[in-house]
């Protein structure tokens, strides 16, 4: 289907199921009932295994204090105005400090009050204790906002840090056992141990889930190579850490206080088998808030790469943010630690990313974190992406997001996320493999679930051995091979209902309820599993690979992620960007520096694309400047040439035989004085297959 018969089908299917109506029964379009989650007769939840016992994880713990606690409302201790001379970074910071210096009580400090108005502020502002809020007088235009000045910094830090990134080698005394299990299925709740002796009720436990040459094996993670050199997705001989607590204890019997979000597979992780240790709570920060807030940067037009003006970076456990406005930072708000909700949060940009790779606006790498109406408007993004290595569950719920980003696990097998009633009618879901890129992100995402929301396409995959589901979903699932390879297709995981929204409407909420009671919802701003508010509103996005060229077809490249090692004036020069040559408008145009040569100009087509085609113009007034060039697609993760020429002139067709690529790299080998490419085209002609 193409991208134009698509969205009229979307449209057909969004006026039977409206963004803002996606909680409200009606006789004529009832719910479906999925498979693999339903009401049982008694009211409870059933959830449907597979062939081993694993199932879709119990989710509601995520969030603040452990999922259905109301955010709490911290008593003022100091007030700041803005100062309307200058930087206000220290008059804030001094506040922050002198309340952070207080007793204690009940878990809290205080609060910083930032009165209405502008902060101009050049440099982070840090929490540096728990207890701490900062709160300001709204997030509108009449309330305060913190404008970001100076050198490219953070604008909201908290100093320590969340889960330690190296987990010690337990010592002579430590208390330590084996999972004696052959098994533990995906969803589990507990599992036996070899000698339970030693450890009680509310011990911080880590499960050591080893990573073994075997398990890599098995994953198919032990063959990636880019440009012929191995990538190495997860060290065989480390290991992956699970915070828990013990619940409860019956024997040798351990049940936790959060589900595992993935199965434990003697077979491939024995020896050395999975440890559980038990360990001091990790020393972070507890009881932070941020609210209330409007974080402003000056517009960034370049690749995240760069140094960025970014807007929080929140590591800690039981904290939060609510009811901040976000405009036009990179790589906005980074999570780390466990309990933490963001409420209300949105991300605006207008100035457009440059480059094929992405700056994650939520960043969400902890655990127990819970996204709820959050939203992120901007295009060239992943609206929200994780790194490696934690093991959930990572719920968003009723968020919204306008533009052509994806949401996606984006290295190392991160497991247990949760994406409910989420909307991106422009962008993608993504739990896959990814292959060789980046540094060999392999695996992403595993045991995840996209539960009744409404995106453009979805690619949900099966890893071995594990699971992600797709379920009463709204958008096409497109299937691929691994990255930068033609072939095989990887098996899809689990679609329940496609095109058709599911009972309950929210699996959070239903879960949460099911657990804690109809009050926990109340807590968190719900009345019902079966109601979910609407969504926030997102701007549309720009459309990539729309423009049509009579007599070849449509232009894959434009608007597409393009990066160029070269730019006139510097990559902080917007004029003469790799954008410029893919944005469909002849009179702007890409241009390298003086005596760059050879020029590259590498479009990002974000996944498998057949193409026999390509058109090359020169902008106006600056033909004949290329001497000499080549075009190449990359297939397996290797540079094969397209075609070759010498002289371009106004335009240039290319025509060559058909191949699926992942990238366009089109080089400039020879030129006199500095070339000008005002359009690059990407196409499938089927006139010329």
């Amino acid at each position: 289907m193409n991208l134009f018969k698509y969205r009229l089908a979307l449209l057909a299917l969004l006026a039977v199921f409206p963004l803002g109506g996606i909680g409200a029964d009606t006789n004529s379009d009832r719910p479906a009932i999925s498979q693999w989650v339903y009401p049982g007769r008694d009211g409870k939840l059933v959830y449907k295994t597979t062939a081993r016992g694993d199932h879709i994880m119990d989710f509601s713990t995520a969030g603040y204090m452990g999922g259905g606690v109301a955010l709490p409302t911290v008593p003022v201790a100091k007030t700041v105005k803005p100062s309307g001379k200058g930087d206000d970074t220290a008059t804030i910071q001094t506040a922050i400090n002198a309340v952070a210096a207080m007793p204690l009580k009940n878990g809290f400090r205080g609060a910083v009050l930032l009165a209405p108005g502008t902060f101009i502020c050049s440099t982070t502002i840090y929490l540096p204790a728990s207890g701490v809020v900062l709160r300001g007088s709204g997030s509108s235009p009449n309330g305060s906002t913190i404008m970001m000045a100076g050198g490219k910094h953070v604008a909201i830090s908290t100093k320590m840090g969340g889960r330690r990134p190296d987990s010690p080698a337990p010592g002579p005394d430590a208390i330590q056992t084996f999972i004696a299990d052959s098994y533990v299925p995906g969803g589990s709740a507990g599992f036996t141990v070899a000698n339970a002796k030693g450890f009680a009720v509310g011990d911080v436990i880590e499960i050591r889930r080893p990573v073994t040459a075997a398990w890599v094996k098995f994953m198919g993670m032990d063959t990636l190579t880019r440009g012929g050199k191995p990538q190495t997705w997860i060290k065989a001989g480390t290991f992956l850490p699970i915070e828990r607590r013990i619940a409860a204890i019956s024997g040798n019997k351990i049940t936790l206080d959060v589900p595992l979000s993935a199965s434990i597979d003697a077979k491939y992780l024995n020896p050395p088998g999975t440890a559980v240790v038990k360990i001091s709570p990790p020393n972070r920060l507890t009881q932070v808030g941020i609210e209330e807030i409007h974080i402003q940067s000056p517009p960034q037009r370049v690749n995240h790469t760069e140094e960025l003006y970014s807007a929080i970076q929140l590591n800690g456990e039981d904290c939060w943010m609510r009811n901040l406005m976000i405009d036009e930072t990179m790589n906005s708000v980074g999570i780390g630690g466990r309990r933490i909700t963001l409420e209300n949060v949105t991300i605006n940009r207008k100035a457009l990313h440059l480059g094929a790779s992405k700056p994650a606006e939520f960043a969400p790498n902890g655990d127990q974190i819970l996204l709820n109406r959050c939203s992120v408007n901007a295009d060239n993004v992943w609206f929200a992406a994780t790194g490696a290595g934690h093991s959930g569950p990572i719920v968003f719920l009723n968020c919204a997001f306008g533009g052509d980003g994806h949401i996606e696990g984006h290295q190392r097998w991160t497991t247990g996320m949760l994406l409910d009633n989420c909307s991106l009618p422009d962008g993608g879901i993504d739990f896959k493999d990814r292959g060789a890129m980046g540094s060999g992100h392999g695996w992403g995402m595993a045991w995840a679930v996209a539960w009744n929301c409404v995106a453009q396409v979805y690619t949900v995959q099966k890893p071995p051995g594990a699971m992600n589901w797709a379920i009463g979903c709204i958008g096409q699932s497109v299937q691929m091979s691994q990255p930068f390879d033609a072939a095989p297709l990887l098996p899809e995981g689990a679609f329940d209902s496609r095109g058709k929204p599911v009972a309950p409407r929210s699996l959070y909420l239903a879960q949460l309820a099911e657990r804690l009671g109809p009050k926990a919802l109340q807590n968190i701003g719900y009345s019902s599993p079966g109601i979910i508010p609407a969504w926030p509103k997102v701007q549309p996005s720009r459309v990539a690979g729309a423009k049509m060229d009579e007599g070849i077809g449509t232009d894959f490249a434009l608007n597409q992620p393009v990066t160029a090692n070269s730019v006139r004036g510097g990559k902080g020069n917007a004029q003469f960007t790799a954008e410029r040559a893919v944005d469909g408008d002849s009179e702007t145009y890409w241009a390298p520096a003086d005596g760059a040569i050879p020029a590259t100009l590498e479009v990002d087509l974000k996944g498998p694309t057949e193409i026999n085609s390509l058109t090359i113009e020169e902008a106006a007034d600056m033909t004949g400047r290329v001497q000499q060039y080549k075009a190449e697609g990359q297939v397996g993760g290797n540079w094969k040439l397209l075609s070759q020429g010498t002289a371009i002139g106004e335009r240039k067709i290319d025509h060559f035989p058909s191949v699926t690529v992942w990238k366009v790299r089109f080089t400039i080998l020879k030129a006199k004085d500095y070339p000008a490419i005002s359009e690059f085209g990407i196409y499938l002609n089927t006139g010329s297959k």
